[in-house]
């Protein structure tokens, strides 16, 4: 489990979903539910699947490639009191068409927390992982109504690139650099950002 702290300076934990799991997601996606949500974000058709084949899958893509995403991590994101906030789709081992198509993270909040900063901490803790990856830019997309998460992608440094419609609605698709935070003293003795 990884512990970072979240806007308001409370931890936030990330860990890979377990069988235990079973009744929190469910809980998750009821609320997804009765707010009028079908579609669960960054669920990896969790609503879809058998939950224990669900937990096999993406605990097995945490360590080795499949033919459709390759390699990933879906993380469950919690507060510091051990509640389900969302959940967190890192693909960082995408063809470039998917990575075109979905982007290399995903996330999704619980209704109750929305507008909280918890998507703002999420993505910021995903591309922190993609720098651990390499990786030079991250890819994400969005809906263009989806004011929370247009702002949670500009809040963490994204740049609209293209936009598109896409099944009656339009898409939006942005690029987040993956600057690394370099240092450099300068001759005269100062330090300051590279």
């Amino acid at each position: 489990m990884t512990l970072c702290r979240d806007i308001t300076g409370a931890f936030m934990k990330y860990r890979l979903p377990a069988a235990d799991d079973r009744q929190i997601l469910k809980e998750y996606v009821e609320e997804h539910y009765a707010n009028g949500e079908r579609s669960i974000s960054a669920s990896l058709g969790l609503t879809g699947t058998d939950y224990d084949a669900w937990v096999e899958k993406v605990n097995r893509n945490s360590k080795e490639s499949d033919d459709d995403w390759g390699r990933y991590y879906l993380y469950l994101a919690f507060d510091d009191s051990d509640r389900l906030i969302g959940l967190l789709h890192i693909r960082f081992d995408l063809s470039c068409a998917l990575r075109e198509e979905y982007g290399d993270i995903g996330y999704g909040v619980r209704p109750a927390e929305r507008r909280k900063g918890y998507a703002t901490e999420m993505l910021r803790y995903a591309l922190d992982v993609c720098r651990e990856k390499d990786m030079r830019y991250a890819v994400l997309g969005c809906y263009e109504n989806n004011i929370g998460s247009n702002k949670t992608i500009i809040n963490n440094g994204g740049v609209l690139f293209r936009q598109d419609t896409e099944k009656k609605a339009l898409s939006e698709h942005w690029e987040i650099e993956l600057k690394r935070n370099y240092y450099k003293i300068g001759f005269d003795g100062r330090e300051g950002q590279a």
